[in-house]
């Protein structure tokens, strides 16, 4: 367990430079991977936060490393450290593609982290997590569908720019909802927050094609 020992809140470190030395390298040799997945059972609540910062690290730059260990992932959704949580869903958004089966097992829980969660970080993650999954065929296009849109309806613009991006992957799924998702997003053209407005330009030109 010597990787374990190089994480940050173990060398007190208060930054992530530790636990990005530790991601590089599991990235150049994954088998160490497999001790950072024990640690995200520890009862150190500090060092199972580090270890799923390491996993979201990895699963950036090579997420097909880390779909061994989703289901270790899972227990961490409902973690009470609100960063444990949001690094657990990061992970989930970036390997979403690689396990739609897992993912559509815990779509009400991503729905409910959606509806319920405190943090703006974990709910933009959930909804980043369906939006990926909905990438992967038409079926899970119908299955986000109409999740993201109660996202919209529940938050509006603060969680939209995540919402769109599944409407996107959607419509390269399911063109038939063209003219429901351009009646959604059209009240978003005078949005406050210019990436989404500019959003809004692209899905409508997509769908009035």
């Amino acid at each position: 367990m010597e990787i374990l020992n190089q994480l940050s809140s173990q060398k007190g470190d208060k930054t992530e430079d530790s636990n990005k030395i530790v991601a590089e390298k599991c990235i150049a040799n994954p088998r160490m991977l497999a001790e950072i997945a024990i640690g995200l059972e520890d009862k150190d609540k500090k060092l199972q936060s580090d270890c799923i910062e390491v996993f979201t690290m990895v699963s950036e730059k090579k997420p097909e490393l880390i779909v061994q260990y989703a289901d270790s992932i899972l227990p961490l959704l409902s973690s009470k450290e609100t960063k444990t949580r949001w690094e657990a869903v990061h992970t989930l958004s970036y390997i979403a593609e690689k396990i739609p089966d897992i993912i559509f097992s815990i779509l009400p829980v991503l729905q409910l982290l959606v509806e319920k969660d405190k943090s703006t970080i974990v709910r933009d993650y959930a909804i980043d997590t369906i939006a990926n999954y909905a990438k992967v065929s038409a079926e899970t296009s119908e299955k986000s569908y109409g999740l993201l849109k109660s996202a919209l309806d529940l938050w509006g613009e603060k969680h939209a720019k995540q919402v769109f991006k599944g409407f996107n992957h959607v419509l390269d799924n399911c063109p038939d909802y063209k003219v429901e998702i351009n009646l959604l997003v059209q009240p978003y053209l005078s949005a406050n927050k210019k990436v989404v407005a500019t959003e809004v330009k692209k899905i409508i030109k997509r769908t009035e094609k």
